[in-house]
């Protein structure tokens, strides 16, 4: 009776531990049901091209879950914090850039211009709407898969 009293004290102190590896092992499964499936829904909605929708990752450090999206231009620009809050969609949607080097802003490598004017990228807010819509039932989820792991891993029966 005392090793098994004994034995209950140490699976009972060790609880915490096995719920921190079961998270550690589990949440990125969980998260790319949830959380990441409704990010990349929200990002057919709005349109974004397949490469973005590809390209959107998660990874737990064990401490923090990391969902973000590997979107980069031709040159290797990042890009999807620019689609993300949009850029400088203020002033009718138009801003006016000119090249800081002569002969900078160049079309087909023969023309230059000393300013014109761009429209700016719209916010798409993909990853707050998307996460916003992912959260609820990733946290129920969660939830129930540790509940469910702490019933059976139990020492003894009710």
């Amino acid at each position: 009776m005392a090793d098994t009293l004994y034995l209950s004290a140490l699976r009972t102190q060790s609880l915490p531990f096995r719920i921190e590896e079961f998270i550690n092992f589990k949440v990125v499964e969980i998260a790319n049901k949830t959380l990441v499936r409704a990010i990349r829904d929200e990002a057919i909605l709005k349109d974004m091209p397949q490469r973005y929708v590809n390209g959107i990752k998660v990874e737990f450090d064990g401490k923090e879950l990391w969902i973000w999206v590997d979107f980069k231009g031709d040159e290797g620009e990042p890009l999807d914090l620019f689609f993300e809050e949009g850029v400088d969609t203020n002033k009718g949607g138009k801003h006016f850039i000119k090249p800081k080097v002569k002969k900078s802003l160049a079309w087909l490598g023969e023309f230059f211009s000393k300013g014109h004017w761009i429209t700016g990228i719209k916010a798409r807010h993909v990853f707050r709407d998307g996460a916003l819509k992912g959260y609820p039932e990733f946290k129920k989820l969660l939830q129930k898969e540790i509940e469910s792991y702490i019933e059976e891993t139990r020492l003894f029966g009710r």
